[in-house]
């Protein structure tokens, strides 16, 4: 599902780059793309593989999963550095805006994690770690956390989200429209909504980092990997 989407998302860039910035772009931005596809496929079948002996690489490969619908959700974004009737003053802003609010999700989600963890870590662990095999039933330890990402922005109370969903697509709309008459304009209002959309992932994916510093203190505690439970 997740390499579908990224291809999906390759082929959906090619074209709208193209319809913005003409072919010699479309080709440039495919060539991007499908060495990402490629990356991404690469990892998941390694960790896939990997992960049938132990736990961490388990985790590795549900981040890479993530990440093909990362870069599907880029593939909406990138587009619009390859029009060149956009400065790159405006460019460098909206990518100055895009790393600074998905490393805010993900050190919100390494925090949330941290914390949830301290409270279940002990009743889970004796739950669900087998010592005879060293073995772990990771899904049920992470069940009683609840871990959930939802769209933070710094500064923004939770209670907005419903308020800035409906924003985000009127606002995409709206940019897509008009791009020709007002670029800069339409930089934002397209860019600034896709940037929240993959900072939701990126925050997930901040919560997949949390898990394997965790799993790789309880392996450096137990003195040998840990295994998925079969």
């Amino acid at each position: 599902m997740s390499l579908f989407l990224a291809s999906g998302g390759t082929i959906g860039g090619w074209a709208l780059t193209g319809k913005l910035a003409g072919e010699e772009a479309a080709l440039s931005f495919l060539q991007v793309g499908v060495v990402a596809v490629l990356t991404i496929s690469i990892a998941q079948f390694l960790f896939f593989s990997l992960g049938k002996k132990r736990l961490i690489y388990c985790v590795l490969f549900n981040i890479t999963f993530g990440f093909g619908i990362v870069w599907f959700l880029m593939c909406l974004l990138l587009p619009v550095f390859w029009v060149q009737t956009i400065g790159t003053t405006e460019k460098s802003i909206l990518a100055l805006f895009l790393v600074m609010l998905c490393s805010a999700n993900a050190c919100k989600a390494s925090t949330q994690f941290k914390s949830k963890w301290r409270e279940v870590a002990e009743g889970a662990l004796a739950r669900h770690y087998n010592v005879k095999d060293n073995s772990m039933d990771w899904p049920k330890v992470l069940a009683p956390m609840r871990l959930t990402p939802a769209l933070y922005i710094p500064g923004v109370p939770e209670r907005m989200n419903p308020v800035i969903s409906i924003a985000i697509i009127v606002s995409m709309v709206t940019g897509l429209s008009l791009r020709n008459s007002f670029p800069i304009f339409s930089l934002y209002a397209w860019g600034i909504p896709s940037c929240l959309a993959i900072s939701l992932f990126i925050q997930a994916s901040g919560l997949g980092v949390a898990q394997i510093i965790t799993l790789a203190e309880l392996e450096k505690k137990y003195g040998k990997p840990i295994r998925p439970k079969m």
